[in-house]
């Protein structure tokens, strides 16, 4: 589990189903997996810092299958390194068997490519989860001090307000993004939130360690400031979804 001295650690079993094309045609069935996920950061023999992620597939009597869903297996890998100011280098490679060697496996090819691809968003997720922390802490501090008055953030500002600094922001100058909430029953919805170019570049500009390090402490004390937001995604539907 993470720790404050390693807060991105992390190694959970998760659930995921694949949508597979044509499948409400009754003709094909889903297929799912259940694998072993860690993340986390290593440094090599000259002190250099490299992230990885590692997916593999587990069985356990508990994990058995599901209806209408046909259990397969995935080994995936990908590390990464930072090579220079907003550049970094990435290598991944893996496998994934969907228990069927003939129409099945090319349906499934393109999922999978999306899948594997999605690594490459992970400076952006990150980027998403800087702006939740930083909604949880504003929504605190606007619940103990009340919110700001509102400034104008730009000329031609409009009815549209930052959400960060409550600031008036016009369509040119605005940034939306799409961030997931947890709702008090437990079920995520992803909702358009609008930031100024301002605090784009403050939050994006912070210590990636320090705010998980922050989140985490949070955690363990049994904070959640906001009582709904829970994690941040890209705007862009992904074609599978993932349960822990």
């Amino acid at each position: 589990m993470p720790t404050l001295e390693d807060p991105f650690r992390s190694l959970v079993v998760k659930w995921m189903e694949l949508d597979i094309p044509f499948k409400s045609t009754g003709l094909v069935k889903n297929r799912d997996y259940v694998y072993l996920e860690g993340v986390g950061t290593v440094k090599n023999a000259d002190g250099e810092r490299f992230g990885y992620s590692l997916l593999h597939s587990v069985n356990f009597p508990q994990t058995g299958s599901l209806p209408n869903r046909v259990r397969g297996n995935i080994s995936f890998i990908a590390y990464w390194r930072q090579i220079s100011n907003n550049t970094m280098e990435m290598y991944a490679t893996g496998i994934i068997d969907p228990a069927d060697d003939g129409l099945i496996c090319k349906l499934v090819l393109p999922v999978v490519a999306n899948l594997f691809l999605g690594s490459l968003d992970y400076a952006y997720c990150g980027q998403m989860r800087k702006l939740s922390f930083m909604l949880e802490k504003r929504y605190a501090e606007s619940k103990t001090r009340g919110a700001p008055n509102k400034s104008n953030s730009c000329v031609t500002w409009s009815n549209s307000t930052c959400k960060l600094c409550f600031g008036f922001v016009c369509s040119a100058c605005k940034i939306v993004r799409m961030l997931s909430f947890v709702d008090p029953d437990l079920k995520m919805t992803q909702r358009k939130v609008t930031f100024c170019t301002a605090c784009i570049s403050e939050v994006t500009s912070m210590n990636a360690i320090a705010i998980a390090r922050a989140k985490l402490s949070a955690g363990q004390q049994g904070v959640n400031p906001s009582g709904a937001i829970g994690s941040a995604s890209s705007s862009s539907e992904a074609s599978y979804s993932t349960q822990g």
